[in-house]
């Protein structure tokens, strides 16, 4: 075997399918998620039907014909009776009628809900076990305050969907919480009820699991079913996941995803003997004319720095709700999208807007990018909302229920920390040289002749005369220290790249940065307040998208 043919993954499954006059097969990947698309009555369920009936227990079948309710407030499904339930679900699920006909959908829901249940009560059953062998050093204790046990994922993932309502362990049981008030699963929205029982049966699934989602935006508006999907994916990269949509945002928001475009299909005898199918590499690829027959109403995009993995993604997803937030690396491709979009908006039904690092951009630089839809951060970069003094002073509040110590001394901590990093000389003077040079840079494209200018020939000779910043960025930063002003230095600073983040996180006692961003995240989605002092730093922004 070669090096190459080594490195390639193996897939989970090979699934069969009819394409036009000859058979064919798809190969699924973990972690990397297939999107079928195609206008209504196309033959997109029967065909993630036909995969189901070809997986056997290997795949979790979310049907589109699916209830989203309980048939009573307390569920009663049992261990034995769930044991049952498996090779019924197998034998309801091949059922050709499962396509268009629920068959014992709230038991579906029901088994979703008792596995995430039997998931946490294990989580915590095998912590316990080990802090007993243990002891006082077990990685158990770090690993039950780290919110990774079954329930706490799902919980981030109703949060990453703006859904205002949590599932805690009550009284035995699993139920909603919204506020300081606790009630039923049975009683939540539907919406809700639907992305819970999507995101339970993602996360209590065992490892290397293929999903099969019909239509998963039934019940959820589209700012709920697009990040909710996108972070259930990200949740489980160890399965392979098709799903069937007419959400585009879905598949143009996933990385690393196929999508099979189903143009037609063909009857025989009441059932699709054959499809025609194109197999694109990514959503842009859709072609225009379908893209018409699934749209609606014009959307919202909005363009963000960073990789679909970075910091920036979820906390805009958060704040705007109503856009639906696509990575797009760096600065120059943010701003290449937003214009490419806005410069063809009569073909088709989209409004772009971008958001950008401030990366100490001048206040006349910022005012021209705003009118071409593109809005620059009035800080650095997107920490500064992480680290907000909102967020740290929230956060301190949670650790000191948890900790049994006040939350100002936790902020005092984590403030004395990050000034004692930042106060390093190397750390001032690379965090001054970088805030220098974005300076001289702005400063000379700024002075850079026109094209005008140039042709004509009034532009004999161009010269800069440039003061070094470097001094003036060291007093600067230099005073920030004195006062103690975290938030300025973030503000101003590309602090990612220096050891100023890691001490505020261990001050706040968490166990390192990634942590404690997941943490601020959780609590942006969950407290209005945050995220209306967030939006207040896009003030125009906010206004258009909300």
């Amino acid at each position: 075997m070669t090096e190459s043919a080594a490195e390639q993954p193996t897939p989970l499954a090979s699934l069969h399918m009819a394409r036009g006059g000859e058979a064919g097969a798809l190969d699924v990947f973990a972690g990397q998620p297939v999107f079928v698309l195609g206008r209504n009555g196309v033959g997109k369920s029967a065909l993630v039907h036909q995969f189901r009936t070809q997986l056997g227990n290997r795949a979790i079948y979310i049907p589109g014909a699916r209830p989203a309710y309980f048939d009573s407030e307390s569920l009663s499904l049992t261990p034995a009776t769930r044991r049952g339930l498996t090779g019924n679900l197998l034998s309801w699920d091949t059922s050709p009628d499962s396509r268009w006909r629920s068959i014992s959908g709230t038991q579906r829901n029901e088994k979703a809900i008792h596995d995430l249940f039997v998931a946490e009560t294990q989580y915590k059953i095998d912590a316990a076990n080990d802090i007993k062998r243990e002891g006082a050093s077990s990685s158990a204790i770090a690993r039950l305050q780290s919110d990774s046990s079954p329930l706490d994922r799902v919980n981030s993932l109703l949060l990453q969907a703006s859904l205002p309502v949590q599932v805690v362990l009550n009284e035995g049981e699993l139920q909603a919480r919204r506020n300081s008030q606790i009630y039923s699963l049975a009683k939540m929205s539907d919406g809700e009820r639907s992305a819970l029982i999507i995101a339970a049966e993602a996360i209590a699934a065992p490892a290397q699991t293929i999903f099969l989602i019909d239509e998963p935006e039934l019940h959820l508006h589209r700012s709920i079913s697009v990040p909710l999907l996108k972070a259930i994916v990200t949740e489980r990269p160890d399965s392979a996941f098709v799903i069937s949509t007419h959400e585009l945002a879905l598949p143009a928001e996933t990385a690393n995803a196929k999508l099979l475009l189903i143009r037609s299909c063909e009857w025989e005898r009441g059932q699709i003997s054959r499809w025609e199918i194109d197999i694109l590499s990514n959503g842009d690829d859709v072609p225009e004319d379908v893209r018409l027959d699934i749209l609606g109403s014009r959307r919202k995009i909005l363009f963000v720095e960073g990789t679909a993995d970075s910091l920036d993604q979820p906390i805009y997803a958060l704040l705007f709700p109503a856009a639906s937030v696509r990575s797009k690396g760096s600065a120059r491709e943010v701003i290449r999208a937003v214009h490419g979009i806005r410069e063809t908006e009569a073909t088709h039904r989209a409004r772009a807007f971008g958001v950008i690092d401030g990366d100490g951009m001048s206040g006349e630089n910022a005012a021209r990018f705003r009118e071409d839809g593109i809005y620059p951060l009035e800080v650095y970069a997107v920490e500064s909302l992480y680290y907000a003094p909102e967020v740290i002073q929230h956060l301190a509040k949670d650790q000191s229920r948890t900790f049994g110590v006040s939350p100002e001394s936790l902020v005092k901590a984590a403030t004395q920390a990050a000034i004692k990093a930042v106060a390093e000389l190397s750390v001032r003077n690379y965090l001054a040289a970088v805030r220098g040079e974005r300076r001289l840079r702005e400063l000379v494209l700024s002075n850079v002749p026109d094209r005008h200018s140039i042709a004509d020939g009034s532009t004999d000779r161009v010269t800069f005369d440039l003061g070094n910043p470097h001094p003036t960025e060291m007093a600067t930063i230099s005073e920030m220290i004195r006062n103690e002003d975290v938030n300025g230095i973030i503000a101003r600073y590309p602090v990612r790249d220096t050891p100023m983040l890691k001490p505020i996180a261990n001050a706040l006692r968490f166990l390192n940065v990634q942590d404690y961003e997941k943490a601020a995240l959780r609590a942006i989605g969950a407290t209005p307040e945050l995220q209306t002092a967030l939006r207040a730093k896009f003030a125009e922004l906010s206004t258009l998208l909300n």
